[in-house]
């Protein structure tokens, strides 16, 4: 990998081991530190290891991510199967999700979730969007995953309300796309309203819990995180008066 300036490409395990290593000791400049980066999220991704997934990534900022605690926040996990039940998942799917979200201490015990809070861009228009993930290991690499990224449209320079849902169930099952996945209207589902209070409150309560803030080293160098780009009159997710000023300004024309 010495030499490499503009793009940097892992198309192999012993790259990756590689690569891993040279991240953990962050023994090379920032610059060269973000190409590897990327690469080695591309080539998780593309082998779903970890956590990572396109919808996280794609034309994705994540500006702030909390951590999880299953055993704490069951009523988020409550919420979760409700709008799982309302969108009308296939029987696979359903029976996937109802295992991994069991109260049953033996899955419990097991699961991981996150919810990251995003500005999201594609094809000119631009989002707030929050992304309810659960998930947990498999087969050590890999990673059972639920997520529900709930979005509102942002227009003439104001926040809107809750638009829509997209729904991914996705098991790792090899290589193969998510084993259930629908886009569905906010009005369509009883309790996505609800849903989306619940999760833009926990955007201000959870600001100043270290046990709930997630910002891994690794997060600075991965260009699916980082700071806002546009501002929002009534934001669903208010910056601080610092970078609600920056904000203001990048958008002035």
């Amino acid at each position: 990998m010495d030499g490499v300036e503009q793009k940097i490409e892992i198309q192999d395990a012993a790259a990756y081991v590689e690569a891993l290593q040279i991240l953990n000791k962050k023994s090379r400049p920032p610059a060269v530190l973000r190409l590897l980066m990327n690469a080695f999220e591309s080539y998780r991704q593309a082998r779903k290891i970890g956590w990572s997934r396109p919808w996280n990534k794609y034309g994705v900022t994540t500006h702030r991510s909390y951590r999880l605690n299953p055993a704490a926040d069951n009523d988020l996990i409550v919420m979760t199967l409700a709008l799982l039940d309302q969108a009308g998942a296939s029987e696979d799917a359903r029976k996937f999700y109802e295992e991994l979200l069991s109260a049953d201490p033996r899955h419990r015990g097991q699961l991981m979730g996150f919810i990251f809070f995003q500005e999201l861009h594609d094809t000119g228009s631009v989002r707030e969007a929050v992304t309810l993930s659960f998930g947990r290991v498999s087969k050590k690499r890999y990673r059972d995953r639920v997520d529900i990224v709930f979005e509102a449209d942002i227009s003439d320079g104001k926040a809107g309300p809750l638009t829509r849902l997209r729904i991914y169930v996705d098991p790792f099952l090899g290589m193969a796309p998510p084993l259930w996945e629908v886009t569905q209207a906010a009005a369509n589902l009883p309790g996505a309203a609800a849903a989306f209070d619940r999760l833009c409150t926990i955007y201000g309560d959870w600001e100043s819990d270290a046990e709930r803030l997630w910002d891994h080293w690794t997060s600075a160098y991965i260009d699916y995180f980082g700071a806002r780009s546009v501002y929002a009159r009534n934001t669903h997710f208010p910056a601080s008066s610092h970078d609600a000023a920056r904000l203001m300004a990048a958008t002035v024309t």
